[in-house]
Parts: structure tokens; C-alpha cells; sequence
């Protein structure tokens, strides 16, 4: 058994843990136990509390993470291979523009989300920032690593990785007429390479389909060169009003 603490300031809504970050956590060390092509599906149970020392134990092929008797988030073998993201895009102008109005305002319940937060400080928050479109059914979002969310050998930690695709899924997915909160409910990413501090780059996300109040989407992070760093696949649920 091995244990997880989600640190103040690793949160999507503001008292609980942001669902890509505590993924890639969980997706790290479901693949250290279990092997694999580092593919993992996350599927979230309830709410993942702050600043409490939550238990990480295998079950059969999965990996439970557990607040004492109450199951939080589990993880299994996944796939990506069924998505078709759309090309990186060519216009770092509109790309970067984003960093301007971008993410989720700070006094919105998603301000000081590590991820999409503008409440969040450069160095701090990822500053994932993205709108809706180009297209209905997209979302664009700008992302420049920092060197405090990377590894010794300057390349971005996975965990931070899974956190870029996840907030650019919901600007993707969401009807603009209808933006009630949305939840990550599964996560299913893989990490090609991770990128380095510094480098330019932009998440691209697509709906792939609703359900009710479940959401569906796609995202995929890309360099400014065109590398694809990272893919996703999410499942959103939209909070009832």
C-alpha cells in the first residue's frame, strides 16, 4: 500500500483535487505496479479532499485510491487509440491571445484551479487558458511550461501533463448556452513526450459526444513546432442547476 497527499493549491473546485492532476498521480503509479504502455483510464468516485493522507491499494487489475472506508478514484489499463485529434494549429498569434481571456475568471468556483485558474500566478497555477472554438465543438488554449512543474531533466512532470487535458476537454464540450459547472468523471490519457520548459504550446480540444448530463471529449497537447506531447480522452458531468 502506498499513500497520496493532494497538497493545498493542486485543486480544480476550490476544496477538492483537480481530476487530471490527481489522475497522472494515480496513472504513475498504476503503471509502476501493473506495467503497460503508460495508457491509464481514471475513473473518479467522489470528491479527492486536500491536505489528507489518502491510501493507494491495488485491487485485482486496478488501482484503488481510498479516504479510509470511502473510494475516491480508480485506475485502470486504457486506450486513446479511437481518437483522431484535430492538426495542431498554425496561428500562435491566436494561440497566445487566449492568455488574455482565457480559463475560468477568479471568482468563478474554478479561479484557483491549478489548471485553468487566471487566479493562479505564473510559476503556480499550469495557466492552462482557453476558450471555446475556433469551430463549435473546439476549444483553443495556450500553455508555456515552467520550470517548477518539471523534472531535473526539464521536461514536464506527467502529472502536470494530465492536468493540461484536462480543463481544455470541458471549454470543448460544454454547450455555451449552457454552462453549468462540469466535473471530470473519467480520464483516460497517454503522455508521448513531455513537454520542455519554455516551449510554446497549445491544447486542442474537441466534443466528441453528450449523453444526458454526461460530456465527451478529446484533447490533445502540441508544441509550437507540431509535436504531439500528449493525448486524452474525458467524460464530463454536468452538475445539476
Amino acid at each position: 500500500m502506498d499513500t497520496i497527499i493532494i497538497a493545498p493549491g493542486f485543486n480544480g473546485p476550490r476544496l477538492s483535487g483537480n481530476g487530471g492532476y490527481v489522475g497522472g498521480l494515480l496513472a504513475e503509479r498504476y503503471t509502476r505496479v501493473f506495467g503497460g504502455d503508460g495508457t491509464v483510464e481514471i475513473t473518479l468516485r467522489a470528491p479527492v479532499p486536500i491536505a489528507r493522507e489518502l491510501q493507494v491499494v491495488p485491487e485485482g487489475d486496478a488501482l484503488m485510491l481510498r479516504d479510509e472506508g470511502t473510494l475516491l478514484c480508480e485506475a485502470r489499463a486504457g486506450s486513446v487509440d479511437h481518437l483522431e485529434p484535430p492538426p495542431p494549429p498554425t496561428d500562435w498569434n491566436e494561440v497566445m491571445r487566449r492568455a488574455e481571456d482565457g480559463g475560468s475568471p477568479p471568482d468563478s468556483e474554478f479561479g484557483t484551479c491549478i489548471v485553468c485558474g487566471q487566479g493562479r500566478a505564473v510559476g503556480d497555477g499550469l495557466r492552462v487558458l482557453g476558450t471555446a472554438g475556433p469551430q463549435p465543438g473546439h476549444s483553443l488554449s495556450c500553455y508555456v511550461p515552467h520550470a517548477n512543474h518539471a523534472d531535473a531533466e526539464g521536461r514536464i512532470r506527467r502529472e502536470f501533463v494530465w492536468g493540461t487535458l484536462d480543463c481544455p476537454g470541458a471549454f470543448a464540450a460544454q454547450d455555451p448556452g449552457d454552462m453549468r459547472p462540469a466535473l471530470t468523471g473519467r480520464m483516460t490519457a497517454r503522455v508521448i513526450e513531455p513537454p520542455k520548459v519554455g516551449e510554446r504550446c497549445a491544447v486542442v480540444g474537441w466534443r466528441t459526444g453528450a449523453e444526458g448530463r454526461k460530456l465527451y471529449s478529446g484533447t490533445a497537447l502540441y508544441t509550437e513546432s507540431g509535436r504531439l506531447c500528449a493525448l486524452g480522452a474525458c467524460t464530463w458531468i454536468l452538475l445539476k442547476s
